[in-house]
């Protein structure tokens, strides 16, 4: 075949092939200028779910609390024994493999040792900003409201060694308020803590003693 013929064949695929390459020298530095691709989707979380590891720590912390407490108050005293007795039960629910009932029975024993930090409040005094009058003022309310509830949560309970508690959350209430009529800020902070910490550890007690509803089909 003539040199001529060859050329004039080849040229056009010489210029076919330039222009392929053209095109991805372009395309490469397009492709290097556009932002990275998005992450996969993530999957949704699900509804947190208790464990029996998660619980026997509770257990084990308000345990380390409780050896530590010290009381010489009787009202404290009070709050003390049932958090002890409360706190039993949870382990024994643990052993039994009921997590939830546990995790109810360590939130009410927590809640009745919180309750108990008053009295250590007054002997160190104020160290860091506490409510001003109208923050204790809606915490009383909310306390108030609370209140209403105690002798129900008692009975729910079930238990003959609850039902001192409503009286003693009331005792603590009134203490607040007596404190904010002073306008002892200090004081009426700590007591409505007290009650509603009291309170709170009564509806743990009335929760686990409620039947968990039936499981969807």
């Amino acid at each position: 075949m003539n040199l001529r013929k060859i050329v004039r064949r080849a040229g056009p695929v010489l210029l076919s092939l330039s222009v392929v390459a053209i095109c991805l020298s372009t395309c490469s530095v397009v492709w290097s200028q556009q932002p990275p691709p998005p992450p996969p989707p993530r999957e949704h979380p699900g509804p947190p779910r208790l464990d029996r590891a998660g619980v026997s720590d509770h257990i084990g912390g308000v345990r380390r609390q409780l050896a530590q407490s010290r009381t010489n108050d009787p009202d404290d005293e009070i709050l003390v024994a049932a958090a002890r007795r409360v706190l039993a039960k949870a382990e024994e629910k643990l052993r039994a493999n009921e997590v939830i009932v546990a995790d109810r029975l360590v939130a009410a024993s927590d809640a009745f040792l919180h309750a108990t930090e008053r009295s250590r409040r007054f002997q160190e005094g104020p160290r860091s900003r506490f409510p001003q009058p109208t923050e204790i003022a809606g915490h009383l309310q909310h306390v108030y409201f609370h209140l209403q509830q105690a002798d129900y949560f008692e009975r729910t309970t079930g238990d003959d060694d609850a039902k001192q508690l409503p009286g003693l959350a009331r005792k603590f209430y009134e203490s607040s308020l007596q404190a904010y009529d002073k306008n002892d800020w200090f004081g009426a902070d700590a007591f409505a803590k007290s009650a509603d910490d009291t309170i709170r550890g009564l509806e743990n007690l009335a929760q686990a003693a409620t039947p968990l509803p039936p499981r969807p089909r």
